[in-house]
C-alpha cells in the first residue's frame, strides 16, 4: 500500500521540481543602427557643404612649411627663408571655439517668465537674477542646454 502512494507522489513532486525552472527572457532587439538609414538629397548636400568648410579650416590652420616642395619638386622637404634661422618661427596659439551662450525673451505682460531659446516653451524664472545662467528645464542635464536671463 505504501507503493502505491510512494509512486505517485515521488512522480508529483518530481514534476513540479522540474517545472520551477527560471525563465529566462530573451533579450530586446538591437537597436537600428544610426548611419544605416538613408539620407534626402538636402542632408547630403548640407554633409558636403560642412565637410568643404572643415576642409577649408584645416587648410587655413594649417603650419605654412607644411605640405610644400622645394623648388626641384622633392615632396617632403619644405622651403626654407633665406632670412630666418632654424626654430624663430612663433606658433600661433590655438582658437578657443566657445558657444555663445543664448539669452532667452522675455514674455510680455508675464514678469518672472521667459521663452526658451531653445524650443519657444514658457519658462518660469521668478527670483533668478538677471543674466544668470540656467539651464533649460525642458532638456534632460546631460545635453547642457543653458540659456541666461534676460
Amino acid at each position: 500500500m505504501n507503493l502505491r502512494l510512494i509512486l505517485p507522489a515521488s512522480a508529483a513532486l518530481l514534476m513540479v521540481a522540474t517545472s520551477c525552472q527560471p525563465y529566462v527572457e530573451p533579450p530586446p532587439p538591437a537597436p537600428a543602427d544610426p548611419a544605416a538609414r538613408t539620407r534626402t538629397p538636402e542632408e547630403e548636400e548640407k554633409l558636403r557643404q560642412q565637410r568643404a568648410e572643415m576642409e577649408k579650416k584645416d587648410k587655413e590652420n594649417a603650419t605654412p612649411d607644411k605640405d610644400k616642395t622645394t623648388e626641384g619638386g622633392e615632396e617632403g622637404t619644405a622651403k626654407k627663408d633665406p632670412g630666418q634661422g632654424e626654430g624663430t618661427t612663433t606658433p600661433k596659439p590655438p582658437e578657443e571655439k566657445k558657444s555663445e551662450i543664448q539669452v532667452a525673451r522675455p514674455v510680455p505682460g508675464k514678469p518672472g517668465f521667459v521663452f526658451s531659446p531653445f524650443n519657444n516653451k514658457v519658462i518660469d524664472v521668478k527670483g533668478i537674477p538677471s543674466g544668470r545662467l540656467v539651464a533649460d528645464p525642458t532638456y534632460p542635464a546631460s545635453e547642457k542646454k543653458h540659456f541666461r536671463v534676460p
